[in-house]
């Protein structure tokens, strides 16, 4: 949803500056819809980042209450490890916990925790014979350096930067489909086991949910 909100306004922003006759014309279309886009633009992020951190939350409950039951004795299936996360959701985890949930925590390092509540600057840039990409707008392009009074540099922030709403929802989702893949290999093995009678207890055999087409 995030990212269908995203695009259904950068569209017609997108198609103004593609329309444009001169390249002032272009520009003037450009920069009008970078400034605009901003607002939005964080909007999707961090709702993005939100959602994303709570669906890895569940994800990683289903997996230990497979592994709970796996555990069982009569059961003891083969089955994968969960996903490692890759740099990618590292930073967006990061961005969920000092831009968002704890925002000028003092636990977190002074330059991080600056550039965490700054938000900026925003940038859009191209190659010299490319085309303005609006979606291509990232967050936290450049690393706040913090110095001391005599100028010397004593911190520096992490990557933080985001290339763009769709590339955000491209690179978690396939961390996500990879972890729904994991735990629906590890339900269909402790499934093939069912049903089964131990002393008093029965463990049932249920129907696995048909995935959509």
């Amino acid at each position: 949803m995030v990212a269908q909100d995203w695009k259904r306004e950068v569209t017609p922003l997108q198609e103004a500056v593609n329309s444009s006759l001169n390249e002032n014309e272009e520009l003037f279309h450009m920069t009008k819809a970078f400034s605009s886009l901003q607002p939005l633009y964080l909007k999707c992020l961090f709702s993005y980042a939100v959602f994303f951190i709570a669906i890895e939350g569940l994800s990683d409950r289903f997996y230990e209450e497979l592994n709970a039951l796996n555990q069982k004795p009569f059961f003891r299936v083969k089955h994968n490890k969960k996903p490692k996360p890759t740099a990618y959701v590292e930073k967006v985890r990061m961005i969920r916990n000092i831009s968002i949930a704890h925002i000028g925590s003092k636990k977190e390092r002074a330059a991080n925790s600056a550039a965490a509540m700054m938000w900026q600057p925003m940038t859009l840039s191209k190659k010299t014979n490319e085309s303005w990409n609006l979606d291509s707008m990232a967050f936290g392009a450049m690393k706040l350096t913090l110095r001391d009074a005599t100028g010397t540099a004593i911190d520096q922030s992490d990557d933080l930067e985001i290339k763009g709403v769709l590339d955000l929802d491209k690179q978690c989702k396939q961390y996500l489909d990879e972890y729904d893949s994991i735990c629906s290999d590890y339900l269909k093995a402790i499934h093939a086991r069912l049903p089964i009678d131990v002393g008093d207890e029965k463990y049932l055999e249920f129907k696995l949910p048909t995935p959509n087409p």
